[in-house]
């Protein structure tokens, strides 16, 4: 496993990371055992940054029994929002789902505290007295979390927010892997203008980088000239070595800007396949 730095957070965290949305595995009735294998054999592949979040079913206690007497160091992102569904993005919700999420992580302290869906709380919720950011900054000073972050695929907004230096990490998703350039072209600059920590998750494109059945399915879904484009992607990878996940992973990987690529993987194997990724020299791409 590769590291790099966490924008000025300094934290050295691995160039995969763990994403706690399908933590609970394709059965789940286990869904127990199949976190704590997942989480026991991303810490041994060196894997040490794992995001999650309320809206990501019982992600949280999932993460939590696994984790728990964990000697081994790793750093833990949640988000605020979505749960429950009239959250407000405000300064006392804030706190008490900060609150919550550490009751069931079993922790003290988060590493970063990240707003879920910029746009639900929108630019005036964020910034106004008693709204969100006063809410998290509130969370520091309690010693909740060490670190505030945004998330989303607002990309104007993001964007804005990221150039507002208020923030110490940006989490795009779906608007950054080969077909699509989206977050490349205006938030992780100006992320990167201020020293962010940048995370880029679901990198596979909803299965779009993953052959068989899931890629027909992604491939299915597109328009006429969305699924030309894509195809041509597909082509251009086709002679890269190594799978068609790992390739996806690579190049993002490639920009240099980018922290940490987030795995949303469902079992040990499909984290064991990306996880490879990490293991090889990036070309960049800028």
């Amino acid at each position: 496993m590769r590291y790099r730095t966490f924008g000025r957070t300094n934290l050295q965290i691995s160039a995969v990371s763990l994403g706690g949305a399908y933590l609970m595995g394709p059965d789940p009735e286990k869904a127990t055992e199949n976190t704590r294998a997942v989480v026991q054999r991303a810490l041994g592949l060196g894997i040490n940054y794992i995001d999650t979040a309320p809206l990501y079913g019982k992600s949280e206690d999932l993460l939590g029994a696994a984790l728990a007497g964990e000697k081994r160091s790793f750093y833990l992102a949640t988000k605020v929002g979505f749960d429950p569904k009239d959250f407000d993005y405000r300064r006392d919700s804030v706190l008490w789902s900060l609150e919550r999420s550490l009751r069931r992580l079993g922790l003290d302290q988060l590493d970063v505290a990240q707003i879920h869906e910029v746009n639900l709380a929108g630019w005036e919720r964020i910034v106004e007295p008693g709204g969100t950011l006063d809410g998290l900054r509130a969370a520091q000073e309690r010693g909740l979390c060490a670190r505030i972050g945004i998330t989303g695929r607002a990309i104007p907004l993001l964007a804005r927010l990221a150039a507002t230096g208020e923030f110490d990490t940006v989490l795009v998703y779906h608007d950054y892997h080969p077909g699509c350039q989206l977050a490349a072209r205006e938030v992780i600059p100006a992320a990167h203008a201020q020293n962010m920590g940048i995370v880029v998750a679901t990198p596979l494109a909803g299965g779009l980088f993953v052959a068989g059945q899931p890629q027909a399915k992604a491939l299915a879904a597109l328009g006429n000239a969305e699924r030309a484009q894509a195809q041509q992607v597909l082509d251009q990878l086709h002679p890269l070595p190594g799978t068609l996940p790992q390739k996806a992973f690579r190049y993002i990987l490639g920009d240099e800007r980018v922290s940490t690529v987030s795995s949303g993987a469902a079992t040990v194997a499909e984290l064991e396949e990306v996880a490879q990724a990490a293991d090889t020299e990036f070309s960049g791409q800028n």
